[in-house]
Formats: C-alpha cells, sequence, structure tokens
C-alpha cells in the first residue's frame, strides 16, 4: 500500500474509532437533564449507561471473526451507518425505554466498528516499527476520545439540549466513511470459518453474563445470589463456547492464538493494569468530589492530564517499543503509574497533576504496548479474531477493577468509619445520612466520613502500586521478545 494512502486510512479509522469511546463517557455529565427529562428510575438509568459497553463486549466476539469473512471494510461502512443512524435515534428519543434501545444499537454500531479498525490497521502496517506507531496512535484516539467525553458533554449541554451529545459526532462518522469507501478495497477471506449461530449465542451470552455479575457485586457491596448465579452461568457458558471452538475443525474464535508466542503475554499486558487503572478511576473521582469538596466539572478537570498523558504515551509507545522490546516497556510504564500511585499517598492535591501525569504516561504505554503485541501476534488472516480477544480482555480487565477494587475500598472505609448506621457502607451514603442529621451531629459523621475515606483510599493507592509493579514483574519474565513486538 503507498505510504501516504496507509497513512490517510489510518487517520481515518482511527477518527472512525474516536466516536465509540466518546460515547462510553459523554452522558456522565448529561446523566440529571436526561433522567429529569424523561422521568428515568435509578435502575433505568444504570442500564442506559451500562448496556453499551455490556453489549460490545459479547457482541465483538462475533463482530470480529465475522470481519475476517466478509471484509473489514465492509463491516466497518455498516457499523459506521449503524451507529450514526442509532445516535439519531438516542438524541430523540422521549421514553428511558427507547434511549436504551438506541444504545444496544450503538452496541452492535461500535461492536462492528472497533474490531474492523484495528484489523485495519494490521494488515495496512506491515512494518513492526510502523505498525506500533500506527497502533499506539489508534489507542491514543481511544484515550483522547474517552476525555473528550465529559468535557464535550459539558460544552454541548451548556448551549443545547442532552439529546445533542450524540448528535456532534455525526459529521465525525460520515466524513470517515467517506474516505474509507473511496480508499480502502475490502478484502474478504472466503476460506475463514462460517459463523456458527448456536456458538455466537452461547459465547455472547457467557460474556453479558460475565461482566454484568461482576460489576453487580461491585455494586452490591457484597456476596448476592443473583451475581453469583450471573458469575456462575457465564463461566459455565464460556467454558462450553470455549471446548467447541478448540474441538472446531473451524472455528468461529480461533482460540488456538493464545499458542502463539507473546499473544497471551498481550492478553495479560491489556488485562492487568486497565484492571488497576479502572479501580484507580473509581476511587480518586470519589476522593476528589466528597473529601476534596470539587465540582463534577472540576472533577473532569483534574482527570484530564491523565488522559492526555496516556494518548501522548500511547501514540509515543511505537517509536519506542522497536528500541526497548515489550518486557521492558512494560517494566518500565507499571514502575512509572507505581511512582504516581505513591505519590498521591503522601501528597493529596499538591501532587495530583504530577502523579496522573505518571499513572496516565504508565498505563498509555501498556494499552498501545498491549495491543500492539496482540494484534502483531496473530496472522493477517485472523486480525478480526485477535481484535475481539482484545476488546474482551479489556472490559473483563474494567469489570475486575470495579469488583476487586470497589469492594476493597468498601471494606477499609467501613472498618475505618466505625459506624453503624445506615451510611457506613459507602461515603456516599454517608453523607446522605449526614445531611439527614443536620447540625453538629451531621457535619461531625461528614468529618469521619472524609478522614476514613482518605485512609481507604492511601491503603488503596498502596494496593495499585504494589500489583502494579507485580504485573509489571510478571510481563518482563513472561516476555520473550527483547527487540521486536513479536513476529510479524
Amino acid at each position: 500500500m503507498a505510504d501516504r494512502s496507509r497513512w490517510l486510512i489510518l487517520a481515518s479509522v482511527a477518527a472512525a474509532f474516536m466516536p465509540v469511546t466518546i460515547d462510553t463517557t459523554v452522558l456522565y455529565l448529561a446523566l440529571p437533564s436526561l433522567t429529569r427529562d424523561l422521568g428515568a428510575s435509578g435502575t433505568q438509568v444504570l442500564w442506559i449507561m451500562d448496556i453499551y459497553p455490556l453489549m460490545m463486549a459479547g457482541l465483538v466476539l462475533v463482530t470480529g471473526p465475522l470481519g475476517d469473512r466478509v471484509g473489514q471494510r465492509n463491516l466497518l461502512l455498516a457499523g459506521l451507518g449503524l451507529f450514526g443512524l442509532a445516535s439519531l435515534a438516542a438524541a430523540y428519543s422521549w421514553t428511558p425505554a427507547l434511549l436504551i434501545g438506541a444504545r444496544v444499537l450503538l452496541a452492535f454500531g461500535g461492536s462492528m466498528i472497533i474490531p474492523s479498525t484495528l484489523a485495519i490497521v494490521r494488515r495496512s502496517f506491515t512494518d513492526t516499527k510502523e505498525r506500533g506507531i500506527a497502533i499506539g496512535i489508534w489507542g491514543a484516539c481511544a484515550s483522547a476520545g474517552a476525555a473528550i467525553g465529559p468535557v464535550a458533554g459539558g460544552v454541548i449541554l451548556s448551549h443545547f439540549h442532552w439529546g445533542a451529545v450524540f448528535l456532534f459526532n455525526l459529521p465525525i462518522l460520515a466524513l470517515a466513511a467517506l474516505v474509507i469507501a473511496g480508499r480502502l478495497r475490502n478484502s474478504p477471506n472466503r476460506d475463514a470459518a462460517p459463523l456458527h449461530p448456536l456458538a455466537a449465542v452461547i459465547g455472547i451470552a457467557g460474556v453479558l453474563l460475565l461482566v454484568h455479575g461482576i460489576k453487580d457485586l461491585a455494586r452490591e457491596g457484597g456476596v448476592g445470589l443473583v451475581s453469583l448465579a450471573a458469575l456462575a452461568a457465564g463461566l459455565a457458558l464460556l467454558g462450553a463456547f470455549a471446548r467447541g471452538q478448540l474441538r472446531s475443525a473451524l472455528p468461529m474464535l480461533d482460540l488456538r492464538l493464545f499458542r502463539r508466542p507473546g499473544f497471551a503475554v498481550g492478553v495479560l499486558a491489556a488485562m492487568g493494569p486497565i484492571m488497576l487503572l479502572t479501580g484507580f478511576e473509581l476511587t480518586i473521582v470519589q476522593q476528589l468530589q466528597f473529601v476534596d469538596d470539587l465540582s463534577p466539572w472540576d472533577t473532569g478537570l483534574a482527570m484530564t492530564p491523565l488522559a492526555i498523558a496516556a494518548a501522548v504515551a500511547g501514540a509515543a509507545t511505537g517509536s519506542i517499543l522497536h528500541r526497548t522490546g515489550m518486557r521492558l516497556l512494560a517494566l518500565m510504564g507499571l514502575a512509572l503509574a507505581a511512582g504516581g500511585y505513591l505519590l498521591l499517598m503522601p501528597a493529596g492535591l499538591g501532587g495530583l497533576i504530577g502523579a496522573m501525569i505518571m499513572i496516565g504516561a504508565g498505563h498509555g504505554f501498556l494499552m498501545s504496548l498491549a495491543t500492539a503485541t496482540i494484534m502483531g501476534a496473530a496472522p493477517a488472516d485472523k486480525a478480526g479474531a485477535a481484535a475481539a480477544i482484545e476488546s474482551v480482555s479489556y472490559e473483563l480487565g474494567t469489570g475486575l477493577g470495579i469488583a476487586l477494587f470497589g469492594s476493597l475500598l468498601g471494606l477499609a472505609y467501613g472498618l475505618g468509619l466505625d459506624h453503624g448506621g445506615p451510611g457506613g457502607g459507602s461515603i456516599g451514603a454517608t453523607f446522605a445520612e449526614a445531611a439527614e442529621l443536620g447540625g453538629v451531629a451531621g457535619e461531625a459523621l461528614r468529618a469521619a466520613g472524609r478522614e476514613a475515606f482518605t485512609d481507604a483510599f492511601r491503603l488503596l493507592l498502596g494496593v495499585l502500586a504494589g500489583f502494579a509493579l507485580l504485573f509489571g514483574l510478571a510481563i518482563y519474565r513472561l516476555g520473550r521478545e527483547k527487540k521486536r513486538l513479536v513476529p510479524a
């Protein structure tokens, strides 16, 4: 492929990918207004937020391999069209049920866009150094999109109705579709395995139940029967799905990719660090709002250095990776993130910007490194399947981070507060109980909640730093390649 053409295609697929990540965070600031306008209940609000990433996590198991068979270009164009139509439906929804349905359609479109854009990058760049740079730019767009979401939402909401947050990405989608349709040739692999409808349903249901069960455990703050049942059913279905794929002569999702050098290590590099980053983000926003008394808008701005640093580091990963090798860069990145976690322990707000940059840069290196390693380990004709596994790894890591570190934070906070009332489960509940008490008693409870949460937050930072170093050492130990990504 001509030099100028492949970089133009990279810009187009990166632009196509960005609205998918923007839509994961753009609703954060719009929730109060859409809840009021639609009359949504608490349960409906949770489904409005969760159904989008939850559905995508399961659907990529099918759309990734599907792109290998029908061609990644055609799958991407179909995904862009569906995503655009779903954005219009979401913008003009007048009931919670319609908005939830539109978010499901957005997930279908997004599940086509994510693996196809990554597979196109894999096929367009055959040189390992250039591929690393390209995947770094692709990953930087993910970080940038997540950061842009709340900021763009705040700007749009200050001038327009909440539905407009779904409309501003339409010109991006249209422009990307025009360039991709005109510049990229579709290359289907007719020898790829056909879709197996029953296996597809089992795989999707397994991922949905597993991720939903993990997130429910975190929300419940303990062991619930419904959550455990979802986890058990999800694991059982995924076990059946894996057995069927491994036994098939033509598997829909080739799990034998895990036998290739570097692939499993890449999955570990994707899943482990994102678990830590999710746990950190879950707690830092509560620390900033409840303890440091920042507004949601100011909290979003305080998080911006992390996202910017992650985007810059992700874009730079490809240039660094061919010099250091995967093992050393993973260790360096996670050591940098661990240093950021430790810096926040004594410094608080005083060291916030520096710590956010260290944490963002460290995890930015890991995210791009993991994706480059996974995609480099897979042959070009299995790029869609590899992209599907990569996407599921990140989603499972996110769910585990919420569940494990959310539970640890709740346990440490409850023990530190030593309060037997209904507000002992979380700092939000503590503040709600303090508001009901009022007066001196209410203020004393708020002060005790702040102190207990700060202690729990510092404990969590130490745990995150320790796990970051452990993951770094594990990847360094297990990784085999020193100077290259993985075999092309």
